[in-house]
């Protein structure tokens, strides 16, 4: 019994011994592990300090002009931003990108020790607000380099929009700025196909962000080079273009036009303002059904909270159309037809100016007039290809295939010829008749005005004279 029990007692303290040396084995495993861990990352640590260092020496070199070499990079690479201007830059048809300041050039011209001596001085610090500038330039670094263009770097400032010493007037060659609800899109799907116009809205100079307008530009001409370049194809230049509705009605989109895009082929729809009401009042309640509209009689002048943009106020085509610099503006007569006293006007590019009726095939000349419509609207844009018949717009809405929202929509639509609206009409038609008056009398006599088959467009005009309900 004795000798058992002495046996059991070895046994366990022999356990003893193996458990106390795994344990002392797993803490200098620990130890270890962190030990090269800090030797890793301290090693890892000055490789990343030196980095610049290694890079700049090269064997056999004196590591002070090394030194010296380096920063010359680093300024070389500040300097990126600014394009030489000696070097002629072109967007396309001999359009010189180039600096407008005279002394900017001058000073580019520098004799070799002043460029040693630039080469040396540390660079400046970037100004404050030169954050806006690096934001909108991040991401952008896949735009590759393009044949005419110049980096897009050279053309945005510190405040993130277009610099003011460079043209980029011919990047974009026309604009449908106006009005909704006028066939816009239409035209937009049309000229898609044989132009490079932007997809969808780009409204970027409502909000004063010609930089980011600058650069969508750059990143869609970017894609189709690529893709033709994928394709082992040229390529292809084409007309640039886009479509924003809000443009017209916009202070900072009219005058950012004037100021960058001075040359910019302007194509601008315009409708009955009582036909116009009705169309964008259902198209609200068609497409946000969530939301309640209001009555009519409540928007009989500016768009008040809960009114989602639509208001007479908006169909006061006549005066956002006489901020364009079109007409004199000196006559008491002249000035006696404007409601809205929009005192701020711009000089901008040729307009083409339309009437939605004119885009339809319906009627017995239909055809012929719409026909005219697309031979007028393909020379004013000087494209070469002809521009095909327009579809019928579908104008269901996105929530059409739910049947209890589609019956609560056809609820809330309205009819403006029916009496509850005979407020919001009669509103519309004294801005009608204005329009009507001011368009013909004053828009049209400018140079800078086109319109097809002038007559028959006085006549639509015209009709906007009476009241289009009789004629339903």
């Amino acid at each position: 019994h004795q000798h058992n029990g002495m046996r059991r007692q070895d046994k366990t303290s022999s356990e003893r011994e193996a458990i106390a040396s795994i344990s002392i084995s797993d803490k200098c495993f620990r130890r270890c592990a962190i030990l090269m861990m800090i030797s890793f990352l301290s090693v890892a640590s000055i490789n990343f300090i030196m980095l610049p260092s290694y890079m700049g020496i090269a064997p056999g070199e004196n590591p002070q002009n090394a030194k010296s070499r380096w920063a010359h990079r680093k300024i070389s690479s500040a300097k990126a931003n600014v394009l030489p201007a000696d070097k002629q830059q072109v967007f396309r048809i001999g359009r010189i990108f180039a600096s407008k300041n005279d002394n900017s050039m001058r000073s580019s011209q520098k004799t070799s020790d002043e460029l040693k001596e630039q080469e040396i001085q540390t660079p400046p610090p970037p100004p404050a607000d030169d954050l806006k500038r690096k934001k909108l330039l991040y991401g952008t670094k896949h735009v590759p380099e393009m044949a005419n263009w110049p980096p897009l770097s050279a053309l945005i400032g510190n405040d993130g929009n277009i610099r003011d010493d460079v043209d980029v007037s011919g990047i974009l060659d026309f604009a449908i700025i106006g009005f909704g609800k006028t066939g816009t899109t239409s035209i937009l799907r049309h000229l898609s196909e044989m132009t490079d116009s932007l997809s969808k809205e780009h409204c970027d100079l409502v909000v004063n962000k010609s930089g980011n307008l600058l650069k969508d530009l750059y990143e869609d001409h970017a894609r189709r080079f690529k893709q033709a370049k994928r394709n082992g194809e040229e390529p292809e230049d084409r007309l640039r273009g886009l479509k924003c509705p809000q443009d017209i009605s916009s202070d900072y989109s009219i005058f950012n036009y004037a100021k960058y895009f001075p040359s910019t082929k302007l194509i601008i729809g315009i409708r009955h303002p009582v036909l116009w009401f009705e169309s964008l009042y259902n198209f609200r309640v068609t497409n946000v059904p969530w939301k309640e509209m209001l009555p009519t009689s409540d928007l009989t002048r500016g768009c008040i909270s809960g009114s989602q943009g639509v208001c007479a106020w908006r169909a006061n085509f006549h005066d956002f159309l006489s901020r364009l610099g079109k007409t004199p503006m000196s006559s008491a007569s002249e000035k006696q037809l404007l409601q809205l006293g929009l005192d701020k006007h711009a000089k901008v590019g040729p307009v083409f100016l339309y009437e939605v009726s004119q885009l339809s095939e319906s009627g017995s000349d239909g055809g012929v007039r719409s026909a005219q419509f697309r031979t007028d609207l393909k020379q004013f844009l000087g494209l070469q290809k002809e521009i095909p018949p327009f579809p019928l717009v579908d104008t269901s809405g996105r929530f059409d295939f739910l049947p209890v929202v589609k019956n609560q929509v056809d609820r809330n639509k309205i009819d403006i010829c029916q009496p509850q609206h005979d407020i919001i009409r009669d509103v519309l038609m004294e801005k009608a008749t204005l329009a009507s008056q001011w368009i013909r009398k004053y828009f049209l006599q400018s140079d800078e005005v086109f319109v097809s088959s002038r007559e028959h467009f006085e006549l639509i005009l015209e009709s906007w004279m009476h009241d289009p309900c009789p004629r339903r």
